[in-house]
């Protein structure tokens, strides 16, 4: 399927969903209002499933006060072959930032990732954490999180994994021109029988004032998985971004 073809795909099918990874951090909210923006584009994956399909992703952060910052990320990803459904994620995360100074923060993270073709059923998650903004100017930002939680890892058969949980958090951002932005934003989930890992690198360039091209690379690690399941997913997309 060409660049193209999932473009005019998209004009007719609307809600296709996708996966992107996201920040608990929220380093990039709003002084005050609101920013957001709704994703759309083409996407390959490779481990538990290799496939070519349709992604849409809708993110949306608010500035509730001086202190007080909160977000949603909802994303999805569907991939249909003669009619029959092959591949198809669900994610959902909410997060809250109130910041204690200039540099300081705490935060938390509430997420939900529905996988029908992953190792797990789906994997869900709570969390609070510390955060210190190491720096944030005209050239981009850079935010260090590490908190506290309790995941969920739900199996297709057998007892669910459960178990308290340290996360780590990294956003970081570099403004390489006026239309062009590089981000790197990592999650990791530290447990006493398991460890989970999420990673995306992304390059956005500006081509109006509202949309953007956004061309990203994810990786989703899960120390351990149902037997014949992969460890590590790894998806590559190329999406068209629409801001407000």
């Amino acid at each position: 399927m060409s660049f193209k073809k999932s473009l005019v795909a998209l004009a007719i099918c609307f809600s296709s969903p996708a996966l992107f990874a996201q920040s608990g951090l929220l380093s990039d909210a709003p002084e005050e209002g609101y920013i957001g923006n709704i994703d759309f584009g083409y996407i390959s994956t490779s481990g538990n499933t290799e496939t070519e399909s349709l992604n849409g992703a809708f993110r949306y952060i608010t500035r509730i006060s001086d202190e007080w910052s909160t977000g949603v990320h909802i994303t999805g990803m569907t991939n249909t072959n003669d009619e029959v459904r092959e591949a198809e994620r669900y994610t959902f995360v909410w997060n809250n930032r109130y910041d204690l100074s200039e540099r300081s923060f705490v935060y938390s993270v509430v997420d939900y990732m529905n996988d029908y073709f992953g190792a797990y059923d789906y994997q869900a998650g709570a969390y609070v954490g510390y955060g210190h903004e190491l720096f944030k100017d005209d050239t981009g930002h850079f935010s260090l999180g590490l908190g506290l939680g309790y995941r969920i890892n739900a199996l297709e058969a057998g007892e669910d994994e459960k178990e308290n949980v340290v996360r780590g958090d990294l956003d970081y951002q570099y403004n390489i021109s006026e239309t062009a932005t590089f981000t790197q934003v990592v999650a990791a989930i530290w447990g006493q029988d398991f460890d989970t890992y999420a990673s995306e690198t992304a390059l956005r360039t500006n081509i109006s004032e509202s949309l953007s091209l956004k061309l990203a690379y994810h990786i989703n690690y899960n120390s351990e998985v149902p037997l014949g399941a992969e460890k590590r997913d790894t998806t590559t997309t190329v999406s068209v971004s629409y801001s407000f």
